[in-house]
């Protein structure tokens, strides 16, 4: 039996594939055509290919530079590495203040002209307007701060959210625990006090499941093979986890119930009992 919190305060949810049906070619010809158009209005003059090599290699070096065992990257960074290796010009002209912001943009734009397929998953709506009326909500995801909260704005559910936490912002990803617990602190509560909705079955259930948090698995019939053993309950579509979220506070509270039934006699309580009889 889990010991800990027997009240459920907190619900995060994973962003991508959970909260909303995404698709995206982000290397593409539709991606880099849009940064490379937008830098020739700064006077960098790229092909696509050479701007796709230029950003890979970018993005390897923080990837070979890193020791984080779950590294993520950071794509704005990637994005300012490109422009101070290829265009002391633009960087001189951007400044200090201008190069952070000018390089999310470079980054948003891929991510803009990437996009196949985003909208939101059925029944987001109604999920999230039923479980913020009894909990606090959060999404930890792998995503990347350039877009995410944008990204979340622009499906109108932003407002739902009292912590949103971007792997690409801290360096590192799920499984990563740190992650969680950056959303938990922030929460202001702890695992055991905490539900993480998901639907990968080891980045995102068996790891809330591994520091004390509750996992909802969506997009399952019932527990997946790899995760048996492992208290998650799975359920076929993001409108059912309220349900399921109701079930874990129903389980909490019968072993509460239990727990307590079972709790023995302190020598205090048999003192007092003696002396009544």
């Amino acid at each position: 039996m889990r010991e800990g919190c027997q009240v459920i305060t907190a619900v995060l949810f994973d962003f991508y594939n959970t909260l909303v049906d995404i698709k995206t070619e982000d290397w593409g010809d539709d991606a880099m055509r849009g940064v490379a158009y937008f830098l020739r209005y700064r006077g960098l003059h790229l092909r696509r290919a050479e701007l796709r090599e230029r950003a890979r290699d970018a993005l390897q070096r923080q990837i070979d530079g890193s020791s984080e065992l779950h590294f993520q990257f950071n794509l704005a960074l990637m994005w300012r590495n490109v422009i101070e290796e290829s265009s002391p010009d633009l960087v001189a002209s951007l400044g200090p203040e201008g190069l952070v912001p000018f390089s999310q943009s470079l980054a948003t734009i891929q991510r803009s002209q990437s996009r196949v397929q985003f909208e939101l998953v059925n029944g987001a709506i109604e999920t999230l307007e039923a479980l913020a009326e009894h909990y606090r909500l959060g999404v930890v995801s792998d995503g990347q701060g350039a877009f995410v909260r944008a990204e979340l704005r622009e499906l109108g559910i932003s407002r739902y959210f009292d912590v949103v936490v971007v792997a690409g912002d801290l360096g590192y990803r799920k499984p990563d625990p740190r992650l969680f617990r950056h959303a938990i602190e922030q929460l202001e509560t702890d695992p055991t006090g905490s539900v993480y909705v998901g639907t990968d079955p080891e980045r995102d259930a068996r790891a809330s499941d591994a520091i004390g948090m509750h996992p909802v698995l969506v997009g399952y019939r019932s527990v997946p093979e790899e995760l048996v053993g492992v208290p998650v309950r799975p359920v076929r579509e993001l409108s059912h986890v309220p349900d399921a979220v109701a079930s874990v506070v129903a389980r909490l509270r019968t072993q509460a119930t239990h727990k307590s039934v079972a709790k023995p006699a302190s020598p205090q309580d048999v003192v007092e009992r003696t002396s009544h009889a």
